[in-house]
């Protein structure tokens, strides 16, 4: 059990890998197969880029786990941060409402 939803937890532990911190232990544990941004408020969302949710995808490995991607709210992402994800087999579903 967890004291923050799955993208902040996420978001957390690719902001400690940038800065050069072990973020392992921030997603020990972690199911990646559902990333739903809904579960963040809505005013972080808003703010993430293209640059963001790549740094996030990648440092969960993405391409081999993600299933269902939810990107409510993440008005700024362009489409460019979903690169991560391309030749991925495991990618079912992505909202981006």
């Amino acid at each position: 059990s967890s004291f923050l939803a799955a993208p902040s937890r996420a978001l957390f532990a690719a902001a400690l890998n940038h800065r050069d911190v072990d973020s392992s232990t921030a997603i020990t544990g972690s199911q990646w197969d559902a990333l739903d941004f809904g579960h963040i408020e809505k005013e972080l969302a808003a703010k993430l880029t293209d640059d963001d949710i790549s740094a996030l995808l990648t440092h969960i490995d993405a391409v081999n786990n993600i299933k269902k991607l939810r990107l409510t709210n993440c008005i700024n992402i362009t489409g460019v941060g979903l690169k991560p994800l391309r030749g991925s087999i495991m990618i079912q579903q992505i909202d981006l409402s």
